[in-house]
């Protein structure tokens, strides 16, 4: 058996450890494409969630033993998270809301940088969680911000970036992947060009990346990143990624009375031991899965940081294979009232996470949408996906988008495209 095969098989055996991915909650049958809205959650979240709500104390303490296991276990999810995304040490990562209310709180924190005749970078393929937050901070304080406007194509201009960066520049906040299209930006790359132009601050939006790649902050670069649980196959939690050596710059919003240093400074109120529990259930599936996978080699991952890794670089390698194969499909459809945005050549499949913005003419996004529930149970999404400008750019009103994880596989595209074509030849 191929290599390829072996992928293929394990991850259709991992397809049992998600309790509602062919039923919902009511037990009723439906397909669910709509990951880029939020992750189904893996079982082992559902087990983390239950065990916390009777076993952890509220707070954490060093006295009695259920607050000191508390604290102890706050340490242990900082840690499992430093190493999934490649952090230096756990005092780097807090815990938010939500990655919105992260990059609030990050771009407030980073005020005192904002003055008349500086400026911030924004791009226009972001979420508008990483525009809003820096447009705002930047208007209080009477700074420039800056739009990297898309290429025709849709994709980022990154010469144009690079001339803007310059020494009044203060922050350049960039994409991991296209909440809308499913384009992946080159950040490790982009990021040391930007240093080279000027030592300014990267903040990295990792949401609609973190499910499909391996994360590295340390090879990216960046001094500040965002992720959510509920896109990882866990519970609503924000996660923000903050550099030791960009602590300096930062002034959180703070209660008087707690901690001046990080993580806790960032951290407003008790945290949820649910919501970290259940994203340390869910990382705890992804190293399974890692360290799964690598059983077969001669030497198998022996620590952390390389089994999430093995993970993240099996799911991205099996998810391009369904990417390749969704992309088939749809060349085979050859219908005119049918339009695919965002990369869509088989060569350039490396470059993109199986989210797929499409439209069909004639129909309005929310009337897709629709038809697709209606005629197969199958759910998708319709609007701007947060992404406003990409749908702006494309001057349209919403899009519609099939977005895939790794618990999908070939069966699932069929189902997808069985429905697509009834539309087409039905209405």
């Amino acid at each position: 058996m191929t290599e390829p095969d072996i992928i293929y098989n394990f991850f259709q055996k991992i397809r049992s450890r998600f309790p509602y991915l062919e039923k919902d909650a009511t037990g009723q049958s439906r397909l669910y494409l709509n990951s880029g809205a939020g992750s189904l959650m893996v079982d082992s979240s559902y087990r983390a969630i239950e065990s916390a709500g009777f076993g952890l104390n509220p707070m954490p303490g060093t006295t009695a033993s259920v607050e000191v296991r508390t604290a102890e276990f706050h340490h242990q999810v900082r840690q499992l998270v430093s190493e999934f995304i490649g952090a230096e040490n756990p005092g780097e990562i807090s815990f938010h809301l939500s990655t919105t209310n992260a990059i609030f709180n990050l771009a407030f924190s980073l005020r005192k940088l904002f003055q008349r005749g500086t400026n911030c970078l924004i791009t226009d393929l972001d979420h508008f969680a990483n525009i809003s937050p820096w447009e705002a901070i930047a208007a209080q304080r009477g700074a420039e911000t800056r739009r990297i406007r898309l290429r025709e194509d849709c994709s980022l201009g990154k010469a144009d970036l690079l001339d803007r960066v310059d020494k009044n520049t203060v922050i350049v906040a960039l994409t991991g992947a296209s909440n809308a299209l499913g384009t992946i930006v080159s950040l490790t790359d982009l990021v040391q060009q930007i240093k080279l132009r000027s030592p300014v601050l990267v903040a990295v939006d990792a949401v609609h990346l973190a499910p499909h790649a391996p994360i590295d902050v340390r090879e990216i670069g960046c001094d500040f990143l965002a992720f959510s649980g509920y896109k990882v196959f866990g519970p609503m939690v924000g996660v923000l990624f903050s550099r030791k050596e960009a602590h300096p710059f930062t002034d959180p919003y703070r209660v008087e009375t707690n901690k001046v240093e990080a993580p806790f400074c960032w951290e407003q109120g008790m945290l949820s031991n649910l919501s970290l529990a259940g994203l340390k259930g869910a990382l705890d599936y992804l190293l399974e899965i890692g360290r799964e996978i690598s059983s077969k080699e001669k030497a198998g991952p022996k620590y952390n940081r390389k089994a999430f890794r093995k993970a993240m670089e099996s799911i991205k390698r099996y998810e391009q294979s369904l990417s390749l194969y969704f992309l088939e499909r749809f060349n085979q459809l050859k219908s005119d009232r049918i339009e695919l945005f965002g990369i869509n050549q088989s060569t350039q499949v490396p470059s993109r996470v199986p989210t797929f913005a499409f439209e069909i003419k004639g129909l309005s996004a929310s009337e897709t949408k629709k038809l697709f529930w209606e005629r197969g149970r199958v759910l998708i999404a319709d609007g701007n996906h947060y992404s406003a400008v990409v749908v702006r750019h494309l001057k349209k009103e919403a899009l519609n988008r099939v977005s895939l994880a790794h618990h999908d596989n070939l069966q699932t595209i069929d189902k997808f495209f069985q429905i697509m074509e009834n539309i087409l030849h039905n209405k």
